[in-house]
C-alpha cells in the first residue's frame, strides 16, 4: 500500500470512529438529561410534599423552611409546580408556597430579561379549578409584564368564583365610561350586566341606581334573596340571657289568629311587617317594641318554584334560630353579634311550593357601656351557593291578621 492509501485509510477510520463517538454521544446525552430531569423532579415532589405536610398548628414548620429555600433555589422552573400545589395546600403551607413563588418572581424580574412562564400565568389565572389566592399572585405578575391581559380576562369572569367582584367592578366603570361619553345603551347594557352578575350589596345597589337614573327599575332584595315580608310577634319575656334556650307557643304551635301573654303581662298578637331597608334589614324595635330582656318572632311563608337545594344566611342581634318547614335549619347561641350580612349560612332544603319560615330573635340586657344602644333586628335571605336568590315569592296572607 502507497504512502498515500495508508494516508485515506487512517483518515476513513478516523472518521469512521468519530461518527460512532458522536453517535454514542447523540445516545448518552438525552439520557443523561433525561436522568438528570427525572431527579429534579423528584426532588421537587419531595420538596412540596415536606411543605404540604405542614399542619395548621405549625408542625413540621423547620422541616418545610429548609425545603422552602430549597425549592427556592431552583427557580422559575418550579413556579408551575408550586402553584399547582396550592390547590390542595393548608392555609399554613400555602403561606410557605407563596413565598417560594415571591423569592423566585421578585429575583427574576430584577434581571433584564426575566425568565417567567408567562403563557402559562395566563392559562392559570383564566382557570377558575385553580386556587383563587395561586390566581392572584399570578396576576399580579401579569399586571407589571403583560398590563394588558388584565383589561382581556375580566370580561370573561364575571361568574367566577375568585374575580367575580373585580369583573363586575370593571363592568361598572366601563358603563360609567359610556354614560360620560353620552353612550347611554351601553351604558345601560353595561350596568345590566353588573346588576346581573353582582354578589356584594354595595355593587348591587350602585348598578339598581344607575339603571333607575337610565329608566330601568331592578329590585335589589329579589336579586339576593332577602325576606322582607313578614308577620312578628313579640315582646315574650326573657330574663338575662334566658331567651335562647326558652321556648314560647309559636315554637310549639303556629297560629297567626293566636293572642299570647308578653312582656308585662301585655297581650300580644301577630302583625305584619314588611321591611323598608333595600337589604331586608328587619328593625324588631320599630317592628315590635324598643325592648330589653326579651324575644320576638317573625314568621313567613315563601313559594318555591321547584324543589330545589338553596343557602339559608342570615343574620341577628342578638342572636336567631331558624325553622324552615317545622325542622330547626339553623340557632347559634351567641350574643352581642350585631346584624352583619350573611353572618351566617346553613344549606337547606325547598320543597316546591309553600315553605314556612319562623325565626327565634332574642334581645339580651342592656350592653354595659350605657352609650352602646341595644339593637334589635333581623336580616334573612334565601340563595344558591353563588349569593344569588333563588326565585322565591311571599305566600302571606295580604289580610292583616291583628285584631
Amino acid at each position: 500500500m502507497t504512502p498515500l492509501a495508508s494516508m485515506r485509510s487512517l483518515i476513513s477510520c478516523a472518521m469512521r470512529l468519530a461518527s460512532m463517538l458522536l453517535g454514542l454521544a447523540a445516545i448518552a446525552l438525552p439520557r443523561a438529561c433525561a436522568a438528570e430531569d427525572e431527579d429534579r423532579r423528584a426532588d421537587v415532589a419531595a420538596f412540596l410534599r415536606t411543605i404540604t405536610a405542614v399542619k395548621v398548628d405549625a408542625e413540621g414548620s423547620t422541616e418545610a423552611r429548609a425545603a422552602r429555600d430549597k425549592l427556592a433555589a431552583l427557580g422559575p422552573k418550579v413556579l408551575r409546580d408550586v402553584l399547582l400545589a396550592m390547590d390542595q395546600a393548608n392555609p399554613v403551607a400555602a403561606n410557605w408556597l407563596r413565598t417560594v413563588f415571591d423569592e423566585i418572581v421578585a429575583r427574576e424580574l430584577a434581571q433584564p430579561k426575566p425568565n417567567l412562564p408567562l403563557d402559562f400565568f395566563e392559562t392559570h389565572a383564566a382557570d377558575a379549578r385553580r386556587n383563587g389566592r395561586a390566581r392572584r399572585l399570578v396576576l399580579s405578575v401579569l399586571d407589571k409584564e403583560r398590563p394588558e391581559f388584565r383589561q382581556a380576562l375580566l370580561p370573561r369572569l364575571v361568574d367566577d368564583p375568585e374575580f367575580r367582584p373585580d369583573a363586575v367592578d370593571q363592568a361598572l366603570k366601563n358603563a360609567d365610561e359610556s354614560k360620560r361619553q353620552g353612550d347611554n345603551p351601553a351604558a345601560l347594557a353595561a350596568y345590566k350586566t353588573a346588576f346581573q352578575h353582582a354578589r356584594e350589596p354595595a355593587q348591587l345597589s350602585r348598578a339598581a341606581r344607575e339603571l333607575k337614573a337610565l329608566g330601568e327599575n331592578v329590585d335589589v332584595r329579589e336579586q339576593l334573596g332577602l325576606v322582607v315580608d313578614w308577620q312578628v310577634v313579640g315582646p315574650f319575656d326573657a330574663p338575662g340571657y334566658s331567651g335562647f334556650k326558652a321556648v314560647f307557643p309559636p315554637e310549639s304551635k303556629m297560629d297567626l289568629a293566636a293572642e299570647y301573654t308578653g312582656q308585662g303581662g301585655a297581650a300580644i298578637r301577630w302583625k305584619r311587617h314588611t321591611a323598608a331597608d333595600e337589604l331586608g334589614l328587619v328593625n324588631l324595635a320599630q317592628a315590635i317594641a324598643q325592648v330589653k330582656e326579651a324575644v320576638g318572632y317573625a314568621y313567613t311563608e315563601l313559594d318555591s318554584p321547584r324543589d330545589q337545594e338553596a343557602e339559608l344566611r342570615c343574620g341577628a342581634d342578638d342572636n336567631c334560630t331558624v325553622w324552615l318547614n317545622g325542622q330547626r335549619v339553623f340557632g347559634r347561641d351567641q350574643w352581642l353579634n350585631g346584624t352583619r350580612f350573611d353572618r351566617f349560612r346553613a344549606a337547606v332544603k325547598l320543597q316546591k311550593g309553600k315553605n314556612t319560615v319562623l325565626v327565634k330573635v332574642c334581645q339580651g340586657p342592656q350592653h354595659k357601656d350605657p352609650a352602646v344602644p341595644n339593637n334589635w333586628s333581623l336580616q334573612l335571605r334565601f340563595c344558591d351557593a353563588t349569593g344569588a336568590g333563588v326565585g322565591l315569592k311571599t305566600m302571606l296572607p295580604a289580610v292583616e291578621t291583628e285584631k
